[in-house]
C-alpha cells in the first residue's frame, strides 16, 4: 500500500559552529560566507558574532563624543605602530574631502584621539582624528 512513499516526516536539526573565512576584510569573508549559507538545504541561519561592518560608521557618527574609541580599533593601530606596517589609510576631511594614501602609523594619542600618520609617498606626517578615519588596510 505505501510501498512507493518516501518518509515525509523531516524534522530539523540546529548546529552551533564556528567558521573560519581567510580574505582581505571582514565583508568579503563575510560576503563569502553568505554564499555558502545561502542554499536550498539550509532554511535558517543566525550569524551571533564576528560581523565588524558599520563600526567605523559609528565612530564617526560620534564627533562630537569625547568617549574612547573601541579597544579593538586601538589595539590594531597599537599593532600598525609596533610593527612598522604599511597600511592604505582612507580619510574623510571637512567638507566630504576623501584622501587615499599609503602611510605608516606614526602615534595615537589616545587623550586627544589623534593620530600620527608618515605618508611614504610623500615622505610627510600627517595628523588625523580618529574619528576622521574611514578605512585602512595593511599591505
Amino acid at each position: 500500500m505505501s510501498q512507493g512513499k518516501a518518509n515525509t516526516n523531516q524534522t530539523g536539526h540546529l548546529f552551533t559552529v564556528e567558521i573560519l573565512i581567510e580574505d582581505a576584510t571582514n565583508g568579503l569573508a563575510l560576503e563569502k560566507l553568505l554564499h555558502l549559507l545561502n542554499t536550498t538545504t539550509i532554511k535558517d541561519y543566525q550569524i551571533i558574532k564576528g560581523i565588524e561592518l558599520g563600526k567605523l560608521i559609528e565612530l564617526n557618527t560620534n564627533k562630537g563624543n569625547t568617549a574612547p574609541a573601541p579597544n579593538r580599533i586601538i589595539e590594531q593601530l597599537e599593532v600598525f605602530i609596533a610593527n612598522n606596517t604599511l597600511i592604505r589609510l582612507t580619510v574623510i576631511k571637512p567638507k566630504g574631502i576623501k584622501l587615499n594614501l599609503p602611510c605608516r602609523i606614526l602615534n595615537y594619542d589616545s587623550s586627544s584621539q589623534n593620530v600620527t600618520v608618515y605618508h611614504v609617498d610623500e615622505k610627510k606626517v600627517y595628523l588625523f582624528k580618529l574619528n576622521e578615519i574611514d578605512d585602512y588596510v595593511a599591505f
